[in-house]
Order: C-alpha cells, then structure tokens, then sequence
C-alpha cells in the first residue's frame, strides 16, 4: 500500500487517538477533582454515612386455652407501606407530590369517607412526621389493602417511588368476643409506656429494651405477657447519610416468633358463660331497656386457676387494630362522663366494684363464729324489735322484702339471707372488735388486690372503723379547704363592691347576692361533712349485709368462696399456665400455683358456713329452685340482691343482681362468682349463669332436656 492509500487511514488513526486522550484526559481530570481538589468535601461525606442496626418485628407468639384451642395468632395481611429509602429516589422538590398523588388513589378506600384529599394528604404526612426518628423504617399508611387497590397501586407504582403493599403479620383474634377484654389487644407504643413495659422483670433479665415503634399489648394477656409473645427481633444494618436519608440495609439475624401462651381458660366453658350472661342480659332488658353489663368468674378453688373469666358489653379485639374510627373509639372508650360505665373496654370482671350484697354474709357469719360471739344453732327472732331499742331499730335495716322467717338460726339465716340476723352478728362483732370483719374479709381475698397475672385489677373496699375515719378525714379535711377557698374569693370579690355601692338599695341588693353565694358554699361543705367520722350502729347493720361501704370484684368474689370450700387456702389466681415452644411445642416455663395465706378461721367454722350455703339450694332456701331439675348437682352457693345507692335516693332503687357457689359439695373443685347490673335477685339471673356454667363444667344434664 503506498503513502497516498495509507493517509486516510493515517488520519482516522490519530483522530482515534486523539479522542481515546481526551476521554483519558477528562476521566484523569475528573479523577484530579473528585480526589484532589475536592477530596476532602467528599471524605467528609462519606464519614458522615453511619451504620444504624435496626430491630425488625417478629411474629408475634399465639395464645391458646387449655385444651390448645387456637384464640389468637398472626395472620398475613396487606398493607400500604411508605417507604423513605424508595421515596428518596422522586426529587427532593417532588416527594410531597408523590404522598398527595397517592392520597387521590386511595381515596375511595380512606376510613374515613368525608375527608377531602387535601386532609388525606395530611393525616399521611403527619404520620411521617411522627416517625422522623425512624426514617429507615416503612410508614404503615393504610391496614387491610383491598385487592382492588392493590391493582390501582400496582398500576401507578412509577408514579409512587416509595409506595408498596406488603403482607405483614397483623394480629387476628378468630374467636371475635370470646375473652377480648382478658386477651386484649396491640397497638404502638406510647412515649408514657416506654419507662412502664421496661420495668418488666423478664424483659430487664434478658436486657431487652422497649423503644418507639415497637407493637405491644394495651391490655389483658397481650400487656401482661408482652414481652414472650413478642418473641426476638431480627437485626437489620442500615446505612443512614448525614442527612439520615436511608442509603442501604442489611439483615444480620433474623428475627424469632414469640411463644406461644397457654391460658388456663376453657374456651367452651367460657363460651357458654360468655351465652347464657347475654341470654339473661337480653331477658332482663325487656323491662329495663338500661340493662347491658354483667361479670362472671369461674375458678378452680384448688389451685386459683381461671377457668371462664366474662364481662359484658363484649370486647371485639379485631375491631381496634389499624385506623379506629370515631365510632368504634365512643364504643370503647365514651368520651361522655354519663356512658363511660357502658365502656366495652372494661374488664368488669377484674376492674368493676360492687356492693356484694347477702353474698357477703359468710364473712359476717365466719367472724362472729370465729370469736365465739354465737353458736350456729343460736336462734334469732327475725325482727326489727331483736336489733335493741328505738334507736337501734331506726338505725337498722329491716327484713328484705316485708319478709318474717320466725326464730333463725346460722343456716336458716343463710338459706333465707335473712337481714336481721346478720346485723346483729354484725353488731356484736362491730362492738368487740371493729376491726375484725374487714381483717377477716381480707384473708378470703376482699377488698385486696388477688396479684391475677392481669394489668388494671381493682382493690376495692374492705371497711372498718378505722378506714371509715381515714377514708372522711380526708374527705373532711378537703371540703374544709375548698369551702375556705370558696369564702375568701366571695369576699374578695364583693368587699370593693359593697365599699363603692352607689347607695344603701344598692348595697342592700349586693350584701343579699352576698349571702347567698356564702350560704351555698357553706350548705355544699355541710353535705360533703355530714358523714360522722366514727363508726355508728347503722355502719355495723349495713355493711354486716353487704351493703355500706362494701365493694368488691368479681374475681375477688369468686376467690373469696373458693377459699371458704377449699380448707382456707387463698391462692392467688392466674390465667396464663404456661409458655410453649412455637416450633416445637415443648414447655418452656410452666406456672405453678401459689398460696397468699392460710386463713384464721377455723375448720370448723368453715364447714359450718359451707353447710349454711349447702342450705341455699335445698329446702326454703332462696335458690332452691335453681337446680332442682339438676338431680346430679351438690354444692352450695348464696344470693345477693344488692342496693346500688343510698336509701331515699334514684339508685337506692336499683339492685344488682349477685350470685356466688361452689360445686359439688364433697371435695369442691369449682367455685363461681358473677353479677349482673340491673339484675334484681341474684339466684334469677347472675345464678342462671353459674347453672350453666357446673352443667357445661361437670357434664350435668336437666331434666327438662337442656
């Protein structure tokens, strides 16, 4: 080839040379810049990148009754994640607009239905801003994603950098009602509860610590048990620039599943409890349409182990996970002082006080036998005459019902709940000792917390002289100051007002206005002292009946019956009565029972009351008709028709219904205690309950074919 041929090619050789030097030349100056020139700009940003190790949630352990009856798990749901690491890809001028365009989407499928895009739009940025400190993780915008939503986000996904559905493990309580205020519910963390779930013994010895954004229970077993349902959290890396704006993330170790809870429930046992109290709610509301509240516990009177544990209204778990409309929040938590009683978040069971009524006549009884103040055949002349003289009788409480049950004794007295012996018993033990019921009260469980392995338990009221003079003392002492308050400010406020009177009319007129408002401070710190601070003889009636200031829960009811049949043991009751293994199924703590004391009274006076009680449900007894088409039942049990209010008042009108036994009368194994608001005579409807409740329980079946 000669020179002229080779020329061109010549030419496109050093053209291409010339190029490949330009493109080294500005890689060399480029690499110049980035590593020279500015070299120490962006070390200084790589230094700022730091390393985040981030706890990633773990399926949440099952809970199961006794049997392994499934009552709560975690199922796989769809929800609408809002993810910053993805977000971060839109521009940082545009991310806003992607969160509203996301807010036109899912519009139609918001909770709530009235509300414009435009507040969609904020109610999703105020949840990002409310987990700023967690930007790695994804924002839940939206619970239960419908598949036709999916379908609309799946289609506009390059419009919605940052935007997902993803399956997660939501909790599910397929049993709805069945045990929901006992098994509660899981919600996020608050910033007040951090400090309270960290002061968890289990949690401090593993040296977990609970922070922002962790799932716990807000009550029941879900609380109590929090820390070995949630099982292990996974370990996530997370690379976080200096502006915190997620760069990468890594999984370490993943996470663990929580254990699986036992409860010591019988979920059929509480089924039919959780019927038969609605049945008899429903009946009783035919007359009275203000009747919707009822507890009943069933309990195993040798070891403390809840066995059926109800409270009506019914709790629905399900229906306060995710987003909790307006509606259903007023259904649980009434924002109006009037329905809050009507709360269907409330363990009545565990949290409701209420007077017991006749049924705490055994106590009564159990003391004056106790200090040898009577014998049981000791008889009584069922009048208002036997309480003494004039004075005695107008402090006293007459027989229920117009009733006269003749001369009575201890068992006679139990099984016609008759009034007036038990206010002379109650008298006499008043008089020698007026300490000795409520001491003896709280040996079977009254007026104490049990220490059940439940959160929010009530302690309720055990009354005696003492605590009647500390309890108006300070009841006393503060009207006293608030009456004081209440005189200086009138005075302060009509003293310049009397001095520049324009004339005598006129300060006549103000010095009338004057008294008046002195007369009703002094009138309102009358009424909050009238109350004496000692003990009186109708104190000693009243609460000797189970009325006064007696007030009590259902659990403790029910503790307090057991303890009587079972030789005087008083356990602490449980619900929960062991962890399991969720992969394996083995036993990794079991719980053992535990007895709080062994009671004063004698053997011998327990076995008298438990005759007395016998006596309830046979012959004139007040529930001897409750069982009689049960020929398999033995037992025992008392009535309680108890007043709500003072007498001469609205709700000295209104009685609950109240009911406590104990089944089969040789070697007990079962007690009951329940009540039912509104109910009138217990043995008509909270015993209608704890008939069904042995039948389920011991396989007895009616003769009238139930």
């Amino acid at each position: 080839m000669d020179d002229k041929e080779r020329k061109p090619y010549m030419y496109r050789l050093w053209s291409l040379g010339a190029v490949v030097i330009l493109v080294f030349l500005i890689l060399g100056i480029n690499l110049w810049r980035l590593q020279i020139a500015q070299g120490s700009y962006y070390t200084a940003m790589a230094k700022g990148n730091v390393m985040k190790l981030v706890k990633v949630p773990p399926t949440r352990g099952d809970i199961v009754d006794r049997n392994g009856t499934l009552l709560v798990t975690s199922v796989p749901q769809f929800v609408l994640h809002l993810d910053w690491m993805d977000l971060q890809q839109a521009k940082s001028s545009d991310w806003k607009d992607v969160v509203r365009k996301l807010a036109e989407y899912i519009k139609p499928y918001w909770p709530n239905a009235n509300q414009s895009v435009e507040s969609i739009t904020e109610d999703i940025l105020a949840n990002i801003q409310n987990h700023q400190w967690e930007r790695y993780r994804p924002v839940i915008i939206l619970d239960e994603v419908v598949p036709e939503l999916q379908a609309v986000i799946a289609e506009h996904q390059e419009e919605l950098p940052g935007v997902s559905v993803d399956a997660i493990p939501v909790r599910d309580y397929p049993k709805a009602t069945l045990l929901g205020q006992l098994l509660g519910y899981v919600r996020e963390i608050s910033d007040a509860e951090i400090t309270q779930f960290n002061k968890d013994p289990d949690a401090q010895a593993a040296g977990f610590e609970y922070a922002q954004g962790d799932m716990v229970g807000k009550m029941g077993v879900e609380k109590s048990y929090d820390f070995w349902l949630r099982g292990k959290e996974g370990i996530q890396q997370v690379e976080v620039d200096n502006n915190a704006r997620p760069v990468s993330k890594q999984i370490l170790h993943p996470a663990e599943a929580g254990k699986t809870v036992q409860l010591t429930i019988d979920a059929e046992l509480q089924k039919t409890v959780d019927d038969t109290l609605d049945q008899v709610i429903t009946n009783i509301q035919k007359e009275n349409p203000a009747a919707h509240a009822g507890a009943a516990v069933v309990m195993d009177v040798n070891t403390g182990k809840i066995l059926a544990m109800t409270s009506r209204p019914g709790m629905n778990p399900n229906e306060l996970i995710g987003l909790i409309s307006e509606e259903t929040a007023e259904k649980y938590w009434p924002q109006d002082p009037k329905h809050a009683s009507q709360a269907a978040s409330l363990n009545r069971a565990l949290t409701g006080l209420y007077p017991p009524g006749s049924t705490f006549k055994m106590v009564t009884a159990m003391s004056a036998l106790q200090m040898n103040l009577t014998t049981p055949n000791e008889r009584i002349d069922d009048k208002l005459s036997s309480l003494g003289g004039l004075g005695a009788q107008q402090q006293g409480i007459t027989e229920w019902g117009g009733n006269y049950f003749g001369q009575v004794n201890l068992y006679r007295a139990l099984a016609n709940s008759s009034n007036i012996y038990f206010e002379i018993m109650g008298r006499r033990v008043f008089d020698d000792n007026p300490e000795t019921i409520g001491r003896i009260a709280r040996e079977f469980g009254l007026g104490i917390e049990s220490g059940i392995d439940l959160p929010g338990e009530a302690k309720g009221i055990s009354p005696s002289a003492e605590w009647k003079k500390s309890y108006f003392t300070n009841i006393h002492e503060n009207a006293a100051k608030s009456r004081d308050e209440g005189l200086a400010k009138i005075e302060s406020d009509y003293a310049p007002r009397l001095e520049q009177a324009a004339d005598e009319a006129t300060r006549q007129q103000l010095q009338n206005e004057k008294d008046a408002e002195v007369k009703k401070v002094n009138d309102l710190y009358k009424l909050r002292t009238a109350e004496p601070l000692d003990w009186r003889p109708y104190d000693s009636y009243n609460n000797s009946i189970g009325q006064g200031y007696n007030a009590y829960t259902p659990i403790q009811l029910a503790n307090y019956v057991a303890t009587m049949v079972n030789g005087g043991k008083h356990y602490q009751p449980f619900v929960v009565e062991k962890l399991l293994d969720p992969l394996t199924g083995e036993t990794v703590k079991q719980f053992e029972s535990k007895v709080l004391n062994n009671v004063s009274v004698s053997p011998e006076v327990l076995e008298q009351v438990k005759l007395g009680m016998r006596e309830v449900t046979q012959g004139e007894g007040t529930a001897n008709w409750l069982f009689s088409d049960v020929p398999e039942y033995t037992g025992g049990a008392k009535t309680g028709t108890a007043q709500i209010g003072s007498k001469n008042t609205i709700s000295g009108e209104i009685y609950n219904g109240v009911f406590v036994a104990f089944a089969p009368y040789d070697h007990p194994q079962v007690a009951f205690a329940g009540v039912v608001e509104f109910g009138g005579h217990g043995g008509e409807t909270a015993g209608l309950v704890a008939k069904a409740a042995f039948m389920k329980y011991f396989g007895w079946k009616s003769t009238n074919g139930g």
